[in-house]
């Protein structure tokens, strides 16, 4: 159960930089984003706990009493998927812990945890063994994971599966002539409508061992190294899709304001040259670097100080001061695939120019001539420009006007560049195809 997974409270599995224990959520957590991992399980600080994950306890303690017991106390949504799970048994191995005898190790580590379910009834026959962790989610077709992923231990849903089949690959005695793993997951839709879908990945025996040792025992490794960081600022951060991931990071406010900057990219592309404040101004700390997906900051504005001036006398009733209109030159408009008919004031200006520049800036900081063929040893190769263009946007919007943008599904980086300005733009009319 996804749910159990991590260690006890009581039984921290970092202590003074020094990992205890591991569990399988832990690997998935530290790859998602590294220091988020490290507040999480080195800081120790709390995590809120949401309805989703609520739903996910109650459906998982269902299963668990069902294929345990036979009796059918399955709630709506487990029930959707009750034509894909086996016939309840003693024989079927129900929240098996992962530190048995032997644990399951890396590194030297041992895990703690628990397998949702585990299928042995295909082992002595055909040397397989199925696997299965319960998923609930809002929407199966979104949020299902490929049979691919969960064969990649470079990837959250795999990471997790590879880590169980690595446990029975340890059960030597109890698994004899084991030859193929099937790695499931079982997705009950929480939304809509009350569906089940399984997800199934066949995987050899050699498949898992060489992910292990490839892809989770270096993972390990760099734990390691981040656990014994001094400061937050000291692990790397995953800035981009991390942030907004589950509902948003609970640390967001922590990791952008309470360490210094890290990122060398990021700083070059959001230096600017420093500007004299006049002393009458009052300063206002922000923070100094921001993720792709963080909300631009509204600074506080303070009047100036002027020298108090006698009103001017009038007869009569003193006239009602009129309501400010927001001026349509002080607005940001956005044309995309479409442009405006009909309009007033200033005409209408592509998009095409600002994203040139930004682009520039980009590639600049980045050393590259063309961000989309940056190569692995750059700062924005693996496709990491997408965050850092709509990082240099969010940081440098254009000036307020009506725009633009045309063809954005045949350039990349408009697309980016839309994508990144939306959320700032007063107005969005998008075009109808």
């Amino acid at each position: 159960m996804t749910a159990s997974l991590d260690a006890p409270s009581n039984s921290p599995s970092v202590v003074a930089g020094v990992i205890q224990r591991l569990s399988v959520s832990q690997l998935k957590k530290h790859k998602l984003c590294p220091r988020a991992w490290y507040f999480a399980k080195v800081l120790r600080l709390p995590e809120p706990t949401t309805g989703a994950q609520q739903v996910g306890t109650e459906g998982h303690a269902q299963l668990e009493h069902y294929l345990s017991t036979g009796e059918d106390v399955l709630g709506a949504f487990a029930k959707a998927g009750a034509h894909l799970l086996p016939t309840p048994g003693p024989d079927l191995l129900v929240e098996q812990p992962l530190d048995g005898a032997p644990p399951l190790t890396a590194g030297g580590i041992p895990f703690t945890g628990f397998i949702d379910l585990v299928d042995a009834r295909s082992l002595a026959s055909d040397g397989v063994l199925r696997i299965t962790d319960h998923k609930f989610t809002s929407n199966v077709a979104r949020n299902a994971a490929t049979p691919e992923q969960l064969a990649d231990a470079n990837t959250e849903p795999g990471l997790q599966m590879v880590g169980y089949a690595a446990w029975a690959l340890s059960q030597v005695e109890r698994f004899p002539g084991l030859r193929e793993l099937e790695l499931e997951h079982l997705y009950y839709q929480t939304r809509g409508q009350r569906l089940a879908v399984s997800v199934l990945a066949s995987v050899p025996v050699g498949h898992v061992e060489r992910e292990w040792r490839a892809k989770v025992e270096p993972q390990v490794e760099a734990m390691k190294a981040h656990a014994q960081a001094a400061r937050a600022a000291d692990v790397p951060a995953n800035y981009g899709p991390a942030c907004t991931k589950y509902g948003g990071c609970p640390f967001m406010a922590k990791c952008l304001t309470g360490e210094p900057k890290t990122m060398s990219l990021r700083d070059k592309l959001l230096s600017k040259p420093s500007e004299s404040v006049p002393a009458t101004d009052a300063a206002v700390d922000l923070p100094a670097i921001l993720p792709p997906d963080a909300p631009q900051p509204t600074p506080v504005q303070v009047a100036l100080e002027v020298a108090e001036q006698p009103a001017p006398k009038r007869r009569g009733r003193p006239r009602k001061a009129p309501e400010p209109a927001q001026s349509t030159s002080d607005l940001r408009v956005l044309f995309v695939d479409c442009v405006p008919t009909k309009h007033d004031g200033p005409r209408p200006e592509s998009l095409t120019g600002y994203v040139d520049d930004m682009h520039r800036k980009v590639a600049e900081a980045g050393g590259v001539d063309d961000v989309r063929f940056a190569g692995s040893d750059s700062s924005l190769g693996f496709g990491k420009w997408r965050g850092a263009l709509a990082m240099a946007a969010r940081a440098e919007l254009p000036p307020p006007g009506i725009y633009t943008a045309l063809g954005v599904a045949q350039s990349e980086l408009m697309q980016v560049i839309v994508e990144a300005l939306e959320p700032a733009f007063d107005v969005v009319v998008r075009g109808i195809r």
